[in-house]
């Protein structure tokens, strides 16, 4: 087992190209990492999972683009999500294109969905890396199935997206415990 800075790390990779090696860091019962949301709220990591696809090549304009599963430790805590990667949408004027995630096929409602849009006015073809980042708060202990996806925005036709496209793209899931201050 490989630690890094006495925290239990799994690795595991998924490739694009039906390789089935995952990545995964586990945080385990070591020294767990803390981090500052801001000045008035602290978040501390429980359970983290991070997955890799290498290749990533989705031209699917609405649907899942992947979905992953969770296992969620405890009832009090929120799940914060990060997908990284290469996107592009919506190559065509006035179309619009949503990325967002789905927690057992549900966007979250608290505190509100978690997702981006890409408007186009003009027609462009430009693929840049975007993050996609949130959290997710009310969701039981247990398995949880995780999806990030792509599809039309509220009053627009739908574009044509692309997610991925040659580069790494990365999916962090995280179960953190938040203590308020004053």
């Amino acid at each position: 087992m490989l630690t890094i800075n006495g925290i239990a790390v799994v690795l595991v990779v998924l490739f694009a190209f039906g390789d089935t090696q995952t990545v995964n860091f586990i945080y385990g019962k070591g020294k767990v990492p803390q981090f500052n949301l801001n000045n008035d709220q602290s978040a501390t990591a429980k359970n983290r999972v991070v997955y890799f696809w290498r290749g990533m090549n989705d031209d699917r304009d609405s649907g899942n683009i992947k979905t992953v599963a969770f296992n969620k430790t405890f009832d009090n805590t929120a799940l914060t999500v990060s997908w990284t990667g290469n996107l592009r949408g919506p190559l065509g004027i006035s179309k619009c294109n949503r990325w967002y995630f789905t927690f057992k096929g549900k966007e979250c409602a608290n505190p509100f969905p978690i997702d981006t849009q890409m408007h186009e006015s003009v027609r462009n073809n430009l693929f840049g890396s975007r993050t996609v980042r949130g959290f997710c708060f009310g969701i039981p202990k247990g398995s949880v199935s995780i999806g990030f996806n792509v599809g039309k925005c509220p009053g627009h036709a739908l574009g044509n997206a692309y997610t991925g496209w040659i580069t790494t793209t990365t999916l962090v899931i995280t179960e953190v415990d938040i203590a308020k201050g004053n």
